[in-house]
């Protein structure tokens, strides 16, 4: 793999077929990885990178790339970033921890030129089930005994019972994996023989969005999980028109409100949520949503100040700090402003803005050409990542930053077929049938 693979004389047509292999696999072991731990997700991250470099097969990718919208305004949207470089004054610090943070968008486009076979699609989001549905178990175990290596306990967070990560991030994984795993019951309804699965997953999609209402806390968790509902109801009425699929989408959701409403836990959430907001300007810098409307105001001032290119790229700590009202608030609000579309107008100005809204409606566009399934789940990511996106900033967050990208990279890997033989990486199906 060393100077013999890059001294190959097609090293820049065709991918080399032993390490086109590695890069498929590495990919499923980052989807795999993402729910449970920075570290893992980071090093298999790293190792797909060098891979994807040893590989070759460049053209290859381009070639699969250009034809592939999703991923060209991926690939828009970090040349905007990387523009930004040029007229920031931020610190270089935290230019490069931007730039290290916004890279992960490039996972989105790595998993498209991978995963050009269905069946790897399929492995890695079965890795992230898989993933996932451990979470889910040991949350449940938690409720019963709090393990020491639970994150939860950990942070002697009594009553909470997350598990590999913050509290949000798993609430926010939680409510897409209950669609993903009601998509899943929907997939097997044509296997007589598998009748037991469909149950198995109906009862895993009741359990996790139980687990987000009972057992976890998070009022982002319970706002993605409703968004995720109204997807599932919305793909199930007019994508869809299956009545069969839309009995089965309002049983899911009756049985998900009626727990809702005997939560005590989201009642007091959203009452706390309501006070908060009525008593926002006597307690703000106590509260965290009197904090996010202070970051929200002081955002509007910066972009009003720098509209159309914004301060540039890593520089909105030190933009935010110029402008905050106390030391103590800009201690608290210079990470991000919780909102990744003010966080993006701040950096960006309006090209930055309307990139990120080109490339979430662009991968609604792709999640559209999707079998009814994928469109559940692709939908319920997307709808996942707007209400995350208008409560904090998850592409500048290392996991969700990680999450996003290459979950949409895998679901819009296969919205569009590879148009020239020449271009299939050796992830793809030589026999011409995905399984």
């Amino acid at each position: 793999m060393t100077g013999i693979q890059l001294r190959r004389h097609d090293f820049l047509d065709r991918v080399d077929p032993t390490l086109g292999l590695c890069c498929g696999w590495l990919v499923v072991a980052v989807a795999a990885s993402v729910p449970l731990g920075t570290a893992a997700s980071n090093v298999l991250g790293g190792a797909l990178l060098i891979a994807l470099i040893f590989a070759g097969g460049y053209r290859a990718h381009w070639q699969r790339l250009r034809t592939h919208p999703f991923a060209l305004v991926t690939l828009v949207l970090c040349a905007i970033i990387f523009l930004g470089v040029t007229y920031s004054h931020a610190p270089m610090e935290e230019i490069l921890r931007a730039l290290k943070k916004y890279a992960r968008l490039l996972y989105a486009p790595i998993a498209i030129a991978v995963l050009v076979d269905e069946r790897w699609r399929r492995r890695a989001l079965m890795a992230w089930m898989v993933s996932m549905l451990l979470t889910l178990a040991l949350s449940y175990l938690h409720a019963v005994w709090a393990f020491p290596l639970a994150r939860s306990t950990r942070e002697n967070e009594l009553g909470d019972h997350y598990i590999f990560k913050h509290h949000i991030t798993q609430n926010v994984m939680m409510s897409v994996f209950v669609v993903a795993a009601f998509a899943e019951a929907w997939r097997l309804r044509a296997c007589a023989d598998k009748r037991w699965r469909i149950y198995a997953w109906m009862l895993v999609a009741f359990a996790a969005a139980i687990n987000i209402l009972f057992f976890v806390w998070g009022r982002a968790g319970y706002l993605t999980l409703f968004a995720n509902l109204l997807v599932v109801a919305l793909v199930a009425f007019i994508a869809a028109k299956d009545s069969r699929l839309t009995l089965l989408a309002a049983g899911l959701i009756a049985v998900v409100i009626t727990a809702a409403s005997v939560s005590d836990t989201l009642h007091q959430r959203f009452h706390s949520a309501v006070s908060e907001v009525e008593s926002s300007q006597e307690r703000g810098i106590a509260t965290s949503i009197g904090q996010r409307l202070e970051y929200a105001s002081k955002s509007v001032d910066l972009i009003e100040a720098r509209p159309i290119l914004g301060w540039g790229t890593g520089s909105y700590a030190m933009e935010y700090c110029r402008i905050a009202k106390s030391p103590e608030w800009c201690k608290l609000g210079a990470y991000n402003p919780h909102n990744q579309f003010l966080f993006f107008a701040v950096q960006f100005g309006l090209f930055g803005l309307v990139a990120l809204l080109a490339w979430l409606v662009t991968a609604g566009i792709t999640v559209r050409r999707l079998p009814v399934c994928e469109q559940l789940v692709g939908y319920s990511l997307l709808a996942t990542l707007v209400v995350h996106s208008l409560l904090d900033s998850p592409l500048y967050i290392v996991t969700e930053g990680t999450w996003y990208p290459l979950m949409l990279g895998i679901f819009a890997a296969g919205a569009y077929p590879v148009i020239n033989d020449k271009a299939r990486p050796a992830t793809d199906s030589t026999d011409g049938h995905s399984g």
